[in-house]
């Protein structure tokens, strides 16, 4: 009798430990992956989960309906998009816009505002004279038939290079497009969620949307109880957390100084805070050997045209990281450090040099980054 009571007992401390064993195995954080297309370029997810975590298939069905959200309210290849609807909507009515697209709008007016109209929204017309927007996307015609992937996408690069316009807008063209372009004409009224255009204005938020997708992926991953992980939409980046084996998310800043090796020119950790980049040679077209990019000057109506090759921008959020690369694109590398100082905002320069190489410089909020 006493043998059989031992013997239960050795059976149940067995099984309880063997329990907390698995339990133990079963805690301890994993990597997991997912990826997909999204506002004209892929998207990617990494974060640290458990076997006991949601199915990774849930987990992503989650981020692309927070990303088909932002793309159903905000993209301008849509038509029937909440922007394209205002952008539809009679000059001086009041539109009545979502929390999404109001907040959005109102962030991008304060980045106009600190850069005196070098980063502007309704700089639509242009962007799209240009040919970088949707308005000419039925009269581009590919030259010549391009691979896709397993699920049938056209890498937008590829697209774009077998797309780009063949001539250079007039300064009609160019001044007609201008005369549309203020962001000084677009109001937004944040306790009644109301937008109006007090010009014929057209929107394009795509200099801060990708970023704003970025965001709202995280909040999906959080919302799941997703605390450690890393999101990227074509290059902007959002980090939470650690990866699984407790060490920091460490990002490569590649651009055009990327090491002979193919190794990133920059590598940082940044913490729970967002990454983005822009440059000239991200999305640009060639005629007659003049090179187009497509960070346009809302005050000349052109491509800008300057030293600076590339920026990176640490940020709170990715979709304020966006706006920034594109702001100080357009301002250069000098306007644009004396701004990020003025403004305390960490950002990174990469500068075309006169012996034809790159050199680099560094805002103060930055250089922190530098020593980690």
């Amino acid at each position: 009798m006493l043998l059989t009571r031992s013997y239960k007992r050795s059976l149940l401390l067995g099984m309880v430990l063997l329990i907390a064993a698995l339990y133990v195995i079963g805690s301890r954080p994993r990597l997991k992956h997912f990826h997909g297309h999204t506002m004209g370029t892929t998207y990617s997810v990494s974060y640290a989960a458990t076997l006991f975590s949601d199915p990774v298939k849930d987990v992503q069905a989650d981020v692309e309906r927070a990303l088909e959200d932002i793309n159903d309210k905000m993209s301008t290849y849509r038509p029937d998009s909440e922007l394209m609807q205002f952008n539809r909507a009679p000059v001086g009515k009041p539109f009545k816009a979502s929390d999404e697209l109001v907040d959005l709008v109102h962030r991008s007016l304060h980045f106009s505002r600190i850069s005196d109209g070098a980063y502007d929204v309704t700089v639509g017309p242009l962007v799209n004279l240009w040919g970088f927007g949707p308005s000419d996307k039925d009269k581009k015609q590919p030259k010549k038939k391009l691979p896709a992937d397993q699920d049938g996408q056209v890498d937008p690069v590829l697209w774009m290079l077998a797309n780009y316009p063949t001539e250079v807008p007039g300064d009609d063209a160019i001044n007609a497009a201008l005369d549309r372009v203020g962001y000084q004409y677009l109001t937004v009224d944040t306790a009644q969620d109301i937008l109006t255009r007090e010009k014929d204005l057209f929107v394009d938020l795509s200099s801060i949307a990708k970023g704003y997708g970025v965001d709202k992926a995280g909040d999906a991953l959080k919302h799941r109880g997703i605390n450690n992980f890393m999101v990227e939409i074509g290059g902007e980046v959002l980090v939470n957390g650690r990866k699984p084996d407790g060490t920091a998310w460490r990002l490569g800043i590649r651009g055009p100084a990327m090491t002979a090796g193919g190794m990133p020119a920059l590598v940082v950790t940044i913490g729970d805070r967002a990454l983005a980049t822009s440059g000239d040679y991200l999305n640009f077209f060639e005629i007659d050997g003049q090179k187009f990019s497509h960070m346009i000057n809302p005050h000349t109506g052109r491509p800008e045209v300057s030293r600076l090759a590339e920026v990176a921008v640490i940020a709170d959020t990715a979709a304020d990281g966006d706006a920034l690369a594109t702001l100080f694109m357009v301002l250069g590398d000098k306007k644009g450090l004396a701004l990020a100082n003025r403004e305390g905002i960490a950002a990174y320069f990469t500068y075309h040099s006169e012996d034809g190489g790159f050199k680099s410089q560094s805002s103060e909020a930055f250089k922190p980054y530098l020593q980690n």
